[in-house]
């Protein structure tokens, strides 16, 4: 008797997977993951966008542009370069990539090979990190009903009136979209009167369990801490930390490339993405205005607070639908007096929320890898 080999569909992802970010590596390794395990060959397209090439790339010292970036850079390059090294052999590791791909007409020879396209999650959308890029909305891809998005970010509140035509024109022939913020679906509505499904980030699809196996927490093993992971422009989150520690007596540990030294502060420079879950898995407490900084700490059950970023920036409607979800609105802080360290979250209904969007997350996840017209 011949045996009856099973074909099975190929999907590939696009997405923010070279970044040297850690949200943004994770995001894509859970998503092909939850795909795989649904019994689908999934790549991630190698796409390089060159504006995003050219923002993550090794570093040297010969491209300062002046004296003072140059001594800038001689502190810094080299933990830089080194953090960038691990995030490409993690890449190398645990991601399944496609051939590199340059540029979208390229990626228009490639349409045959996959029976749909993935676009997500991320903030694919936003036009001011991609410069627009046609690829993130698989406009290289002809057949509407292979072109689909899971958990797609603007990351940003509106779209500019000037933006708007361009974004309807690549959104309408969408087979299925959906979104990871509340915000998103309504500019999807808004745009093309279409209903859009709003879904978790990737990460938040995993079981904390499911990250410890990746993780790697040998990298500090001395005693109880507080784990700081924020951007630039924070008003509170130092003085937050220190008095969180004064009252602790907890150490503190920033994973920040930084010159500066603070007196029981350490930093950490350099840290892989294994290395920043393993920070994550120990921390006792968890201060950060990252959206995945607080997705991680949710996910990891920490205590944690989370400080908006500037509203000049657009970009809260993500971080705040995200806390809205698990009824966990007051760990934001707007001061320093504002964090209640007394008020410990009690997490027994937030995972039980957790589960739920998870299942319905996964759902739509199975629906949009299993249609009939994959």
């Amino acid at each position: 008797m011949m045996e009856n080999n099973v074909i099975k569909k190929r999907i590939g992802i696009v997405t923010y997977h070279r970044p040297i970010n850690y949200g943004a590596i994770l995001q894509a390794y859970a998503l092909q993951k939850k795909i795989k395990e649904l019994d689908v060959e999934c790549d991630i397209i190698d796409y390089r966008n060159q504006t995003m090439e050219n923002r993550h790339k090794k570093k040297k010292l010969m491209e300062a542009k002046s004296i003072r970036q140059f001594v800038r850079d001689v502190c810094l390059i080299k933990n830089h370069n080194l953090k960038y090294d691990k995030f490409r052999r993690f890449a190398e590791k645990n991601l399944t990539l496609s051939r590199p791909f340059f540029d979208f007409e390229e990626l228009t020879k490639i349409e045959n090979s996959y029976d749909k396209f993935v676009v997500g999650s991320d903030q694919v959308w936003n036009y001011e990190i991609n410069k627009m890029d046609p690829v993130y909305f698989l406009c290289f891809v002809k057949e509407k009903s292979k072109k689909v998005s899971y958990a797609a970010s603007f990351g940003i509140d509106y779209i500019p009136e000037n933006f708007r035509d361009k974004y309807i024109q690549y959104l309408k022939d969408f087979d299925e979209i959906s979104v990871r913020e509340k915000q998103g679906s309504e500019i999807i509505r808004d745009l093309i009167s279409k209903e859009s499904e709003v879904v978790l980030d990737p990460t938040l699809l995993f079981s904390k369990e499911e990250w410890y196996e990746i993780s790697e927490d040998s990298i500090v093993n001395d005693g109880k801490y507080i784990l700081v992971y924020a951007f630039g422009g924070s008003k509170y989150i130092m003085d937050l930390a220190k008095n969180i520690s004064k009252k602790t007596g907890y150490k503190i540990i920033w994973i920040s490339n930084t010159y500066k030294k603070s007196f029981n502060i350490k930093y950490v420079k350099s840290a892989g993405p294994d290395e920043f879950l393993g920070l994550f898995k120990k921390a006792e407490y968890i201060i950060t205005n990252s959206f995945h900084g607080t997705a991680f700490s949710i996910n990891f059950n920490k205590q944690f607070f989370t400080e908006l970023l500037p509203k000049h920036k657009g970009t809260n409607s993500r971080m705040i639908d995200m806390l809205n979800i698990f009824h966990l609105q007051d760990r934001i802080i707007d001061s320093v007096s504002s964090a209640d360290l007394n008020q410990i979250i009690d997490y027994s209904n937030i995972n039980e929320i957790l589960s739920m969007e998870r299942e319905k997350s996964n759902e739509f996840l199975k629906k949009i890898c299993s249609s009939k017209n994959i």
